[in-house]
């Protein structure tokens, strides 16, 4: 009884709070809220704990909940419950909905004397103003509160730092421990930087990056950290940006310092290229550079001495002489003067006197006698007689040897055509060949460095037929292996005329390439002849030589077997002048480059010239292939380059090591799988070097051709394989050698790797034909290492000579397995099947990355329409972009946008952006960069390929210049 009257006691002081909340909650929350009574009232936070606080100093953190449908709030920290320091109702001004916000204050004491580890807060939010804590409420979730420092000493400080101009810079610094996590900042001279400018960067460690340091970069550096505790500042470090001295341009060599005798010509150049700054280093090499020069001295005789007297003769008279010998005359000295024969009367009684005299001398009449008198006189005209036959026969003799030398003369300039002597020329007009083209090849004299050729007139006289510009197409001899290869070569010279275009003028009458110096025997056929005095070394190959005369519109000069090529853009050559450029390919191996161990040379050796200062106004395209592996990497790759003149021998200096180019690199160069294009100023010598990168191994691509002569083999059989880098020219090289034996190609050409490592290249041979058998048991051959990889030795072979033991076999064949030692994937197989029959064996394929058009005929802008070997690609175009067409892609792509795509992004969709500092520094680098796809991109979809790009780009107005004139042009 007592226990249910106490219950109902209870349950009623319940229900009656329970009513009396409820009529609050009613009046208070409806009216405010706007809601039915009967909705949801779960307590919901508005606002948590944030994830972390801090305590700076004495300024204690402050933990804010807020919660709807809340009528109490209570915080529970690091375990402990904590009574709201601050709790008011807000009302949200958006919604009208009632927030009760409760704050709880959490001093530093109370974290310092904490030791279960982070101190926390959470808070608990309830819908009745009862309740036990923790109990019929939500849960927030937690924040923890720390003490805010930061240290003073800096993990790390930045130290002096010094770097070469235009690389990279880091500055180093690790900022003190401190919570929160300190900010790093950098200040340039007291003056905070500012990271929004692309050329510094701050790493997420705290490292200050210069991308490109200029000379405005150097300065005093400070590093900073900060917090919202406190802000530190390390110790200043300088930054020191020096320059390295570069070379100015020789200047012209002086006269020379003697008129006759040993003397010397010196030039000088200067280390203001720039000048080294800040310690930058000195230039390397010579600042003068001299070369003996001077003639022989003339020397004028001197009489010897004179010789004894003669013996008296009947008329008493004696005579004596001497010679100008002391010294002789030489080297064009004058003569001795005066006589060289003297005479007198005998004296002191040596005169054999005739009677007739003594009794003359007795009278007193020896001194008159009349007969003495006319002896005298008969002696000294028969002297001036004897020296006026002298005189007549030396007078004769002259002439003689002048017509000899001018006969002589005649018959060897008549010997300097290139494809035989000088063909009679009739009413037919030139003698052609059996294709009917002009065969009026001539054979420059490299002694005197000249090469002279005709000149085809633009309008044929009646007497001379009209030059035939239809060639037939150049045999690809590298495609017909097991065939005697020619021992001369057929076609030199080429007319050059362009298609679709007016004829090009000649050159001044009193330039060097008009000079009238055609040979004795040719017609002139419009009164004016054609020279190139081009000063070429004295070892030059004509066969990889050409040469031309440009203007204004520019052109393109080719040596389609040697696969190198040099693009004159338009603009190159001042407008209303001429420039004649040449071309060549050096395969002599004194001209390469010495280089050190490692080092190998992956390209061909090309001269351009003249090397004349002011002769180009834009840079030229240099397009040659190497025999760098790119697939493998590992190449550190450096173009070379020496300004010495043609006929001197050539001095290699580094130009640009690819991937350390700077603001004084003068050239740019375009590294392809196949193929390198130097853009250029300057026609000079130049060559690609490579070796390895610290710990690469790369690899070079070799080609290997085998060779035997063109007959039959009775008993001895000599096979030969040659291994060259895989490049046109170098395969060119050993085919030319191989004319000259009459050797005729074994199989077609194969490539092998060769990797860098030490590893020699072994060759055996096996299978052999029963009844022959190799010499001395040389069936296993080796070619050292360094023999290949330095690249100093062209058309390196060797031989496999064998020997019929038995019987009497028609025919060789076997297997030659070439291989580098401890490689074994490095391997070929040349399969020798050499049966003398008349069947074609199947073609075989040119080298790698063949260049095209190889075929096709000459189109060049050449003002004197005569180039050797000018063969271009098969449109027949030296540009594939006309004049107006490059002006207006110019105009719209060289100023630059907010969205990058102008100029930039075409270097980057063609790939040429790896030092897009050579195109900033030009008036127009769009112009320079098509340039430069003119020369690497020849394909048909060449320009069509180009439109898709400035598509993707989103440059439709670019897109829309090409699509204009497309109908006219592409």
């Amino acid at each position: 009884m007592g226990n249910s009257v106490i219950w109902k006691l209870l349950w009623s002081v319940f229900m009656a709070n329970l009513e009396l909340s409820s009529c609050a909650d009613f009046f208070s929350d409806s009216s405010l809220i706007g809601k039915s009574r009967f909705q949801d009232d779960t307590p919901k936070f508005v606002k948590e704990p944030d994830d972390s606080y801090y305590i700076i100093r004495a300024k204690p953190a402050i933990v804010e909940c807020q919660a709807i449908n809340s009528v109490r709030i209570n915080f529970r920290c690091a375990g402990e419950w904590m009574e709201p320091t601050h709790m008011e109702n807000i009302v949200d001004q958006q919604t009208s909905t009632k927030i009760l916000s409760a704050k709880v204050t959490v001093e530093r004491a109370d974290v310092e004397e904490y030791f279960g580890g982070v101190f926390w807060c959470e808070c608990f939010a309830y819908n009745t103003h009862s309740g036990l804590d923790g109990v019929g409420g939500i849960q927030s979730k937690r924040g923890t509160i720390e003490n805010a420092y930061l240290r003073r000493r800096f993990e790390r400080e930045p130290l002096m730092t010094r770097t070469e101009v235009t690389k990279t810079t880091q500055l180093q610094c690790l900022p003190p421990e401190g919570k929160p996590l300190p900010q790093v900042f950098w200040l340039k001279d007291n003056v905070e930087i500012n990271t929004k400018d692309g050329n510094y960067i701050v790493s997420n460690t705290g490292d200050l990056l210069i991308s490109q340091t200029q000379l405005r970069d150097m300065g005093n550096y400070t590093c900073g950290a900060k917090n919202i505790a406190a802000k530190r500042t390390s110790m200043s470090a300088p930054l020191i940006v020096y320059v390295n001295g570069s070379w100015s341009s020789w200047s012209s060599w002086t006269e020379c310092s003697v008129k006759c005798g040993k003397g010397e010509t010196k030039r000088m150049r200067t280390c203001t290229n720039p000048a080294p700054l800040n310690g930058g280093a000195l230039c390397l090499g010579d600042s003068v550079q001299t070369n003996p020069c001077g003639s022989i001295c003339p020397v004028d005789g001197n009489w010897g001495a004179w010789s004894s007297w003669s013996t008296c003769s009947t008329e008493c008279r004696h005579h004596r002489k001497r010679s100008c010998n002391d010294p002789p005359t030489q080297n064009g000295g004058s003569y001795c003067i005066g006589n060289d024969l003297d005479g007198g009367n005998c004296t002191g009684g040596m005169c054999r006197v005739r009677r007739l005299g003594i009794d003359d001398a007795d009278r007193g009449l020896v001194g008159h006698d009349p007969s003495r008198e006319a002896t005298n006189t008969s002696s000294n005209n028969d002297t001036l007689i004897m020296i006026i036959g002298l005189c007549i026969a030396v007078v004769v003799f002259v002439i003689v040897i002048a017509i000899v030398v001018f006969l002589l003369k005649r018959k060897y300039q008549n010997q300097g055509y290139l494809a035989g002597n000088i063909p009679n020329l009739g009413n037919a007009g030139e003698k052609k060949n059996k294709n009917g083209q002009d065969m009026m090849s001539v054979q420059p004299d490299l002694t005197q460095q000249v090469v002279i050729f005709p000149h085809h007139s633009a309008s044929p006289s009646p007497s001379v037929d009209p030059p035939n510009n239809n060639y037939p197409p150049v045999e690809n001899i590298y495609d017909k292996p097991d065939v005697g290869l020619p021992l001369y070569a057929e076609h030199r010279l080429s007319n050059g005329s362009v298609p679709n275009r007016s004829s090009p003028e000649l050159p001044p009458p009193n330039s060097p390439l008009a000079m009238n110096l055609a040979p004795p025997g040719v017609p002139n056929l419009d009164g004016r002849h054609s020279m190139a005095s081009v000063q070429l070394p004295v070892n030059a190959e004509t066969e990889a030589v050409t040469w031309g005369s440009f203007n204004h519109s520019g052109g393109r000069l080719v040596l389609p077997e040697s696969g190198v090529c040099m693009t004159i853009p338009e603009g190159a050559v001042k407008k209303g002048h001429e420039a004649e450029l040449y071309l060549g390919v050096w395969r002599d191996d004194t001209n390469r480059p010495k280089m050190s161990d490692g080092q190998t040379i992956v390209s061909p050796v090309i001269v351009c010239g003249p090397n004349l200062p002011g002769i180009l106004m834009k840079p030229v395209i240099l397009s040659f292939h190497h025999c760098a592996s790119m697939r493998q990497g590992g190449w550190m790759l450096s173009l070379y380059h020496s300004d010495t003149q043609p006929e001197e021998p050539p001095c290699w200096q580094k130009s640009v090591t690819l991937g350390q180019e700077t603001i004084n690199t003068q050239v740019y160069a375009q590294l392809d799988p196949n193929q390198c294009h130097v853009m250029t100023e300057h026609m000079q010598w130049y060559t690609l070097i490579g070796e390895a990168v610290p710990g690469g191994r790369p690899v070079k691509i070799l080609r290997l051709a085998a060779f035997a002569t063109n007959t039959h083999p009775s008993v001895d059989f000599s096979i030969r394989v040659y291994v060259v880098e895989d490049t046109h020219d170098a395969l060119e090289g050993v085919m030319q050698e191989e004319r000259k034996f009459g050797g005729r190609l074994l199989e077609k050409p194969k490539q092998i790797p060769f990797q860098d490592g030490g590893h020699n290249l072994c060759l055996t041979i096996e299978e052999l034909t029963p009844g022959w058998r190799s010499k001395l048991a040389a069936n296993y051959q080796e070619i050292p290492f360094q023999h290949i990889w330095s690249g100093n030795q062209n058309n390196l072979h060797c031989s496999f000579s064998l020997e019929l033991v038995e019987g009497s076999s028609p025919s060789v064949s076997c297997k030659i397995q070439v291989y580098q030692k401890a490689i074994l994937s490095n391997r070929q197989v040349l399969n020798i099947q050499n049966n003398f029959s008349k069947e074609k064996l199947p073609s075989c394929s040119t080298p790698s990355s063949t260049l095209k058009g190889r075929t096709s005929t000459v189109t060049t802008n050449s003002s004197s329409g005569f180039s050797s070997m000018l063969t271009l690609d098969p449109h027949g175009n030296n540009f594939r972009l006309p004049s107006h067409i490059r002006q207006k892609l110019c105009l719209l792509l060289d100023q630059p946008n907010a969205r990058g795509n102008d100029w930039r992004m075409l270097a980057q969709a063609l790939t040429v952006d790896r030092y897009v500092q050579y195109f900033a520094t030009k008036n127009s680098p769009t112009e320079h960069i098509l340039n430069l796809w003119e020369a690497r991109h020849r394909e048909e979809s060449a320009v069509t390929d180009l439109m898709n790009i400035f598509r993707v780009m989103g440059r439709m107005d670019a897109a829309a210049v090409m699509e204009k004139d497309i109908g006219a042009w592409l």
